[in-house]
């Protein structure tokens, strides 16, 4: 694999310069500012990988823990929602990175995603679900979450208020739905 090194940022700030949406550009811009924070202690693309989302899941998990901070129940996860997209939205390029789950053998993503995990298990243990509804709850609210945010950078023409409403609904739903879920999850435990 070649060395990570100074011809493949100036290779992402051609693309940069190429037409392309204005997520294109986010994204791009994004990972460069992420990835000169790395220069000289990575050496090639698939360690770049690992250390961007590292970087994306300790960034979600601050951005989680600080949205439910004083929150409890339900109020916790739909403030959990929210601060995922936010992060998706904010910080686009760390979002993809860490969008992916590959199997790494590194004790720093072991940690980072460990611990991101466990946040987002507690606010969902919190809310009154098991172990098992916490688990489909967290794969229906990261489709939830990414969805919304794929359809809102790939959208011709930004929208943003007509996507945060609509964002607010599916929460709402998703939110109500957890006692469905929760229902469903019991009754297959007895």
């Amino acid at each position: 694999m070649a060395p990570f090194n100074r011809t493949n940022i100036s290779e992402v700030e051609h693309v940069i310069k190429a037409p392309a949406s204005r997520w294109d550009k986010k994204i791009a811009a994004d990972l460069i500012s992420e990835m000169e924070a790395f220069f000289g202690k990575v050496d090639t693309i698939p360690q770049m990988k690992q250390a961007l989302a590292i970087a994306g899941y300790q960034g979600l998990q601050r951005q989680i823990e600080k949205a439910v901070d004083g929150k409890t129940h339900l109020d916790a996860v739909r403030a959990m929602a929210h601060a995922m997209r936010s992060f998706a939205l904010g910080s686009p390029g760390l979002a993809v990175a860490s969008f992916r789950d590959p199997d790494v053998d590194n004790p720093e993503y072991q940690k980072a995603a460990g611990q991101l995990a466990q946040t987002v298990l507690r606010t969902f243990r919190e809310a009154g679900l098991s172990n098992e509804a916490a688990k489909h709850a967290i794969r229906i609210l990261k489709s939830l979450v990414r969805g919304f945010v794929l359809n809102e950078m790939s959208a011709p023409v930004a929208r943003p208020m007509e996507y945060q409403k609509s964002y607010v609904f599916a929460v709402e739903m998703f939110v109500s739905g957890l006692t469905e879920l929760r229902n469903v999850s019991s009754t297959k435990e007895t």
